[in-house]
């Protein structure tokens, strides 16, 4: 505000000061609100934003010497002195590092409810997202809380909302297929949404990984993985019966596998095929990542086949011979030919071992 007793004296102005104190007065600005023109040099556009707001009857002196200042974009001065005719507590958004949408975004948040969240913490689009979170009244105002923090991006945001709004009800079958707690595990800044899918997803109804305790659930699915190695995981444990130790200890052994080879160890190993030949070949694979998934299968076929161990053995260092002239045909091509490589593999492997293909073939057909 201006002191009291100071007059105007275009002797002590700038030229653009004398002019916007001017228009300010051919627009109907007292000479005290007028003379906030001439306390700081303004661009045309900030002039006109405080000329704006000071003829408002609803913005008070206290906004307009709050606004007044250069500092601020003309953007921003209209979006104090909007929050400001809202009612709002205009003092809470003079962050000049706030930009005019992020604050009117912040102020919808604060007038819905969220006024001891942390607002000045967010970005635009968090705030919009927690916005509509909280005008759906879906969930509670402590779940909102707990989602309302800087570390969570918008679309991991919308994510946990959902889920937690599933854990109260779930529209499709009128029940809870996740618990509040189980959804809480995956509130972990570090996952990706599609992460936190795949793991909701692996939880969803009476899964095994559901069961997990939450130091186990921690230990097995770091946000290190890729979503294909979670829904691996998560396949072991839900269809292959694995435990956490057992997981672990695989997953360290595999480190360096990706998603469709983990699933053939862990098919390898699953609660059907422990038999002595099954566990011999999932060591086999656990150790031979040099293996494609492809060839991990085809040597899982062969050992649910009844092929003897040795000759197992001997098919996988012939597969092994056949990757770098495979490597180099990609380099090449770009085109893999595992299918065709590992046919003419199978038979001369059979030859090598004694096995007669067409003989095994008969004795499949007679069994049946």
């Amino acid at each position: 505000m201006t002191p009291d007793g100071k007059t105007f004296d275009p002797e002590t102005v700038t030229d653009k000061q004398l002019v916007q104190y001017e228009q300010a007065i051919d627009r109907g600005l007292t000479e005290a609100d007028a003379m906030r023109l001439t306390e700081h040099e303004y661009n045309g556009f900030q002039a006109n934003a405080i000329i704006a707001a000071a003829l408002n009857p609803a913005v008070g002196e206290d906004v307009l010497d709050a606004l007044a200042t250069p500092k601020y974009t003309a953007a921003q001065m209209t979006a104090i002195a909007k929050i400001a005719i809202r009612g709002g507590d205009f003092a809470r958004f003079l962050d000049p590092q706030m930009d005019a949408r992020r604050m009117e975004a912040a102020y919808l948040v604060v007038a819905h409810g969220g006024s001891d969240l942390p607002v000045e913490r967010l970005s635009r689009s968090q705030l919009l997202t927690i916005n509509n979170i909280l005008l759906q009244g879906l969930l509670p105002y402590e779940t909102v809380r707990a989602i309302a923090k800087p570390a969570f991006t918008p679309e991991s945001m919308e994510v946990i909302a959902a889920a937690m709004g599933n854990a109260h009800h779930d529209p499709y079958t009128g029940e809870h297929s996740l618990t509040e707690a189980q959804v809480a595990r995956i509130m972990n800044p570090e996952y990706r949404p599609e992460q936190q899918i795949a793991l909701l997803t692996a939880m969803r109804g009476q899964t095994p990984v559901a069961d997990l305790s939450d130091a186990d659930f921690a230990g097995l699915f770091p946000a290190s993985l890729s979503v294909e190695q979670m829904s691996a995981c998560a396949y072991a444990v839900n269809r292959c019966g694995y435990n956490a130790p057992l997981l672990m200890m695989t997953m360290r052994a595999c480190a360096d596998m990706n998603a469709q080879q983990l699933m053939a160890v862990f098919d390898a190993t699953a609660a059907e095929f422990s038999d002595a030949t099954m566990a011999k070949v999932s060591t086999i694979l656990m150790h031979t990542p040099a293996l494609t998934s492809q060839q991990m299968r085809y040597l899982l076929a062969e050992a649910r086949d009844g092929t003897p161990f040795p000759a197992l053995e001997s098919m996988k260092e012939h597969l092994l011979a056949q990757a770098e002239p495979e490597k180099a045909l990609v380099a090449e091509t770009g085109v893999k030919s595992e299918s065709r490589d590992m046919a003419s593999g199978k038979e001369a492997l059979a030859e090598q071992a004694g096995l007669d293909g067409t003989q095994k073939i008969n004795q499949n057909k007679e069994m049946e």
